[in-house]
């Protein structure tokens, strides 16, 4: 056998540690009842949108030492249709036993989960095992999701375009950003821009806007939301630490003037399809994207030459922040099989066979240990190292907030309403929408 290196002797004993967490927890839940003969019970059906090819090889792999676990199925569902179909299915009597869900859809589908007492998953376990951002699914009154995989907004960075304005690496800081705009964005005589830094300033043409903006909120200090006894609170406009500041409204003055065409920093407009095909062509210098859109990007065009880097944070922070998006697996209140979904859920999201699925879809696993050993793989090494700083919110629906953060946006852009006007629209629609 060959020697193993020091970080795969980590990686083994840091899994044994949790494989032994996780019998512990199968062999003391007594959450919902008794099971039948299976420990899984007759079947557990899971819902989720990721691509189901690796989800049903590492089931099968499961089934293959475990005979009982063959019980369990994951369904591939389209991401557009998802809540329509399991509405409908809960109201059939056909719904599944557990859905795979992102942080995002909490709020709005937080009714048909069943939270997880703490006496049976503590807030101990979830601490010290899994990333601090995946707290967010830890509620007043239960744990909504066992955490699954996160994945990073990143800034993806063309090679080519920034050392061809003699740049020999990607901005740490939005100081830095700002010094790279009048060398890298070249524009005609008339302004027009031939290409472009970075895409702030719009919303329908940037892919991640909302993302982005979320970004600058949570390195801006701003409380976001909280639940409170009765409701959710918007405080986005709000900061920690400095009654004074509005985290809103200097984001997006910031945002904004990129789309300025008086401004030294204009480099973006509607005249662009979207910020990602602009950065496939090799149009954009920065792109801020999602860890997992590492594939793609390749796939769609091999021949470009780009790098992935943290996104920037503001000269003097002290603390680290990006927006990221935290998956989790969630109990139906509607599931007639809540203990031995329960039990398979622990099985599947084992650390080794979360690593695995997480690093196939190019997600960075929610265990700490995980994390701790690390990856050969350049990308996700990146990722791996961005969930460590990534955070979330509570979203009250992400359409409706989309739209919402869009139109604030527009709303400055087009000269309707100043900046802080615009702020506090947004804050009132946002309460609204809980």
């Amino acid at each position: 056998m060959q020697n193993m290196r020091p970080f795969q002797i980590g990686l083994l004993a840091a899994f044994g540690i949790i494989a032994m967490g996780s019998l512990a927890l199968l062999a003391t839940y007594q959450g919902f009842g008794g099971l039948a003969e299976n420990p899984y019970g007759e079947e557990v059906v899971i819902w989720g949108t990721f691509d189901e090819t690796s989800f049903t090889r590492v089931i099968q792999e499961i089934g293959r030492v475990d005979r009982d676990f063959q019980v369990v199925e994951y369904v591939q569902k389209d991401e557009r249709l998802f809540e329509e179909e399991l509405v409908n299915a809960i109201a059939e009597n056909r719904a599944p036993d557990v859905v795979l869900i992102s942080h995002e859809d909490l709020v709005k589908l937080r009714a048909k989960m069943q939270a997880i007492s703490y006496d049976n998953f503590s807030t101990r376990t979830l601490r010290d095992e899994y990333l601090d951002g995946f707290e967010i699914f830890a509620r007043l009154n239960g744990l909504y999701a066992i955490p699954f995989a996160v994945d990073p907004l990143v800034m993806y960075w063309s090679r080519d375009l920034l050392a061809t304005g003699g740049f020999a690496t990607p901005p740490a800081t939005w100081e830095s950003l700002l010094d790279m705009v009048e060398r890298l964005t070249l524009r005609d005589a008339t302004r027009n821009i031939l290409q472009a830094t970075v895409a702030f300033g719009e919303y329908q043409n940037v892919l991640n806007a909302k993302a982005t903006i979320l970004t600058l909120l949570l390195q801006s200090g701003s409380q976001m939301v909280t639940e409170g006894a009765t409701r959710y609170e918007v405080k986005l406009d709000t900061s920690q630490n400095d009654t004074s500041r509005r985290p809103l409204f200097t984001t997006l003055q910031f945002y904004v003037e990129f789309n300025n065409v008086s401004s030294p920093l204009y480099s973006w407009n509607r005249t662009f399809t979207s910020d990602q095909s602009a950065f496939l062509g090799e149009r954009l210098a920065l792109y801020f994207g999602y860890g997992s859109e590492s594939i793609r990007l390749r796939q769609q065009n091999p021949n470009l030459n780009f790098d992935v880097a943290p996104v920037p944070q503001g000269a003097g922070a002290t603390v680290k922040r990006t927006y990221g998006r935290f998956y989790g697996y969630s109990l139906l209140s509607s599931s007639q099989n809540q203990a031995g979904a329960y039990r398979a859920i622990l099985v599947l999201n084992s650390a080794a066979n979360a690593t695995t699925l997480a690093s196939e879809l190019g997600l960075a696993p929610a265990h700490r240990a995980a994390i701790s050993a690390g990856t050969n793989d350049p990308v996700l090494g990146m990722v791996f190292s961005q969930a460590l700083l990534a955070r979330g919110w509570l979203d009250p629906d992400k359409e409706q907030s989309d739209e919402i953060f869009g139109q604030m946006v527009e709303d400055v852009t087009s000269g309707r309403q100043q900046a802080g006007t615009a702020a506090n629209d947004t804050i009132r629609r946002l309460e609204l929408a809980f």
